[in-house]
């Protein structure tokens, strides 16, 4: 199979001569300050009104991390947990609100897991090899969104092209616990339009997932290949064509949880099978821009154990399909309004069981330059459900910038999450007498620039009402309203032309209706980093986090510090050399209660273009 995605990698040059005109030079947006999340359209993101992070290629690169979820981690607000290595059961938290009330857009395809207990995108086994941006937007996003955005949204770019004419990129890496990985990328930018195809492998043997403390050494290894694409091409002056598509084929060995004998024996395993493709069609007309949409989604997993009831087969299969309509428009120089609708349909099938839901959503959206310093969006959505019936959703938020380098936002919105389809219908441990979750949230921040950085303050609170809850074996609604607040502060400075200091700190309250703190929510979250270039073929970087007061099943865990390091060195105009240490100071923790993590691990590679 490998074999075959090289060979349909290389045969992708021919788009190039096929697809696309000869190159010229035209200007080409900087994105980091676009942010196309925080509304529908693009916004600048001093004029969004919501707290947005944003993360580059770039960026990724100069930390080294090999999981996406490691450095989304670092963000404020932004936490995680994992029960074991790459490619086991990972949670990422956005301000203490799991996976399952926030939506994970790859390249516009909606990539939740519609088969998952609760509808929520593993990053276990996302690596950074294709990644090339990543927009986390926080705060209530159900009016834009719908269900599943109570927390937010995390938008997910794969590698673009960035220069005129044709790009190839590599990677290779090899290190601790026999870890090999690879990626290639072409990409190609021309008068008319634009495509680039990556495709990643990652295998290791891994450690054991659950903890080698308490006595467990058989390996839990992992493997992974992924394939992207996306392309544009401009029909006419008016009318654009593109999309994106991705084939990912992952396994993994884990450890069972809670019900097996937690023994570390390498009888557990899960088999995911997921590709997603999307085409749209933009219209730029001379009042109204549109866009029409497809997109569709589809995981197969299967799931192999042995627990105290003997061995277990588990064959789950997710399916999404979804139509979409926006459009925009000028209603005068300071006032624009964008507007839409989507359906889309769900199916989870397990064994001979099949059950779907559909939702049908229309959006409405109006951004106000009241002042020359002062915008105000408001935002309103009707979602229709086959089941549950209608949820109308809105949101209010502004920005304010007294003076050029300052910027205040503020917002408020609410939310709802419907129960997932295993939520309701799961034959074992279903309850379908579950109804929506309801939220509000609120966030106030202010942001100030300086000449050589930038500092970042915000506070947020979010309600959900009719938690839903794993109690006794089972999902259960939980009456009243559970909380979320705390305060993000963040900030960068340019000590020298060489030296750069980074830092965030994250203080989250999450309690449930009864005022018991949830499990799995770090009190406190810190994060250093430095970058140095060191000479102008030599550059480091050294990340130091610190979690405390965390709790899991109740009881605390204990605090821990992770020290991480890179180091990179030019070889070429085209290509450079790395190392990386993970855990460099042998920390034993975990995240999930049994679990362990990497102990120390040594990394090295070469990454260059051709």
């Amino acid at each position: 199979m490998t074999k075959k995605l090289i060979a349909a990698f290389a045969a992708s040059t021919c788009l190039t001569a096929c697809l696309l005109a000869p190159a010229m030079a035209q200007e080409i947006t900087t994105l980091d300050e676009i942010s196309v999340t925080a509304n529908r359209g693009e916004t600048e993101a001093a004029r969004a009104g919501a707290t947005v992070e944003i993360v580059t290629r770039e960026d990724l690169q100069e930390a080294g991390d090999a999981r996406l979820v490691d450095y989304l981690a670092t963000l404020p607000g932004l936490s995680v947990t994992t029960a074991g290595g790459i490619g086991n059961a990972t949670t990422l938290r956005i301000r203490g609100a799991g996976g399952a009330y926030f939506s994970v857009l790859i390249d516009g395809i909606d990539v939740n897991d519609p088969s998952a207990s609760q509808n929520s995108f593993n990053f276990g086994s996302l690596t950074t090899a294709d990644i090339g941006r990543v927009e986390v937007l926080k705060g209530a996003q159900s009016a834009l969104y719908g269900s599943e955005a109570i927390a937010g949204v995390i938008s997910i770019s794969t590698n673009q092209a960035t220069e005129m004419g044709l790009s190839r990129n590599y990677a290779l890496e090899y290190g601790s616990y026999n870890t090999r990985r690879f990626s290639l990328n072409q990409s190609y930018m021309g008068a008319r339009g634009t495509y680039a195809v990556t495709l990643s492998h990652v295998r290791t043997d891994g450690w054991s997932s659950a903890d080698e403390k308490d006595g467990n050494t058989e390996a839990d290894g992992h493997e992974g290949t992924r394939l992207s694409f996306t392309g544009v091409y401009d029909l006419t002056d008016s009318v654009t064509v593109g999309g994106a598509a991705f084939w990912q084929k992952t396994e993994t060995e884990y450890d069972e949880y809670g019900s097996g004998p937690m023994d570390g024996s390498p009888d557990e395993r899960n088999r995911a099978t997921s590709y997603g493709v999307r085409g749209f069609v933009k219209v730029e007309g001379d009042v109204l821009a549109q866009e029409f949409s497809a997109q569709f989604y589809q995981i197969d997993r299967e799931s192999w154990g042995t627990d105290n009831w003997g061995s277990s087969y588990y064959p789950n299969l997710g399916t999404r399909k979804a139509l979409a309509y926006g459009a925009s428009m000028d209603l005068s120089p300071n006032v624009m309004l964008a507007f839409g609708g989507d359906a889309t349909r769900e199916g989870y099938r397990a064994d001979d069981f099949y059950v779907e839901s559909d939702i049908i959503g229309a959006y409405a959206e109006t951004r106000w330059a009241a002042l020359r310093n002062f915008d105000v969006v408001a935002s309103v959505r009707r979602d229709e459900h086959s089941v549950f019936g209608g949820e109308t959703t809105g949101r209010l938020a502004m920005a304010w910038r007294p003076k050029e380098d300052i910027t205040v936002r503020a917002s408020a919105g609410t939310g709802f999450r419907t129960p997932s389809l295993y939520e309701l219908y799961d034959l074992t441990y279903g309850n379908s007498s579950l109804t929506p979750e309801t939220s509000r949230s609120f966030d106030l921040g202010i942001e100030k620039r300086f000449d050589a950085g930038f500092a970042k303050a915000t506070l947020f609170r979010m309600e959900i009402t009719d938690l839903i809850d794993w109690i006794g074996g089972g999902y259960v609604q939980v009456p009243g309203t559970s909380d979320m607040q705390g305060l993000e502060l963040s900030g960068g400075w340019a000590l020298n032309e060489s030296l750069r200091l980074q830092g965030s700190y994250t203080w989250t309250e999450a309690s449930d209706a009864a005022g018991d703190r949830l499990d799995r929510v770090p009190r406190n979250d810190l994060v250093l980093r430095l970058s140095a270039d060191l000479s102008d073929e030599l550059n480091s970087n050294l990340s130091v986090r610190h979690v405390s007061d965390h709790l899991d099943r109740g009881t605390p865990l204990p605090d821990y510090t992770l020290v991480d390091l890179s180091v990179a060195y030019g070889i070429s105009d085209r290509s450079e050399v790395y190392l990386r240490v993970v855990n460099l100071l042998d920390e034993q923790y975990q995240t999930v209660r049994g679990y362990g993590q990497s102990d120390r691990a040594l990394y090295v590679g070469i990454r260059g273009s051709f």
